[in-house]
């Protein structure tokens, strides 16, 4: 990990490696994720894309535009690692080089989009980064046409990072759900699940979407995730 640099991506060859890490990722049939004359408006108005490097090989990459709805803040959009490269610790590394951005710019705070039932995902933001779990949204960007997420629904929840001079406090494991909490499970592995069985991913996908609104309707919120049980969620606790 010590010799993974992060670096803004601002020449149009940077741009293009750079999102290339995301077609790869995300890839799309005879397309691209954004296209070349699009993220260079992004960048010359002051958009946030940084690769991740070991040595000269960009091997991450992540995507973010200020938004104004909440007040003014950093929407983190797209944030990818390759595969070889995964589980080193590389897009957290990011994540807080985007705060340091963030607080240097005098954002107040950074908001993303996860998949809900993607378990690594949920572990990284809510243990590794300490995020806030701010709302769920259904199906929130429609149908999706790169070949991870086609046939399903693009149910996504939202992260919000509040912008300090230090990160946020990583949590560990929940081991002992309380009393008073309630669960949200998940499958292992979502991805996998939909190529071998889309109906039981697609069902995975009702089941979560209802208990989310249902426990947020009813005023609780994510404290932690357990291995075993999933999103551990209370009354009144982030």
């Amino acid at each position: 990990m010590s010799n993974i640099k992060v670096r803004e991506l601002k020449s149009l060859p940077e741009q293009s490696a750079g999102r290339e890490i995301f077609d790869i990722t995300w890839p799309v049939i005879g397309g691209t994720e954004i296209t070349p004359n699009l993220m260079q408006a992004f960048v010359h108005n002051g958009a946030y894309f940084v690769g991740a490097y070991d040595g000269e090989k960009i091997v991450g990459a992540t995507f973010g535009f200020i938004g104004t709805a909440g007040g003014i803040h950093l929407h983190s959009h797209m944030s990818a690692v390759l595969l070889d490269y995964r589980d080193r610790g590389i897009g957290a590394l990011m994540k807080r080089h985007q705060l340091t951005w963030a607080y240097e710019h005098k954002i107040p705070f950074i908001t993303w989009t996860f998949d809900p039932l993607v378990k690594r995902n949920a572990k990284l933001n809510i243990l590794k980064l300490g995020v806030e779990v701010a709302s769920y949204h259904p199906n929130f960007y429609g149908v999706m046409p790169d070949l991870i997420n086609a046939g399903d629904d693009s149910d996504r929840l939202m992260a919000k990072w509040v912008v300090g001079p230090t990160s946020p406090s990583e949590k560990s494991l929940t081991t002992t759900i309380p009393d008073s909490a309630i669960t949200i499970s998940v499958p292992e592995d979502i991805v996998k699940l939909r190529e071998t069985n889309l109906a039981e991913a697609k069902s995975a996908r009702v089941r979560v979407r209802e208990e989310f609104l249902a426990a947020f309707k009813d005023g609780y919120k994510v404290m932690g995730f357990s291995d075993e049980a999933g999103y551990v969620l209370t009354k009144g606790t982030k």
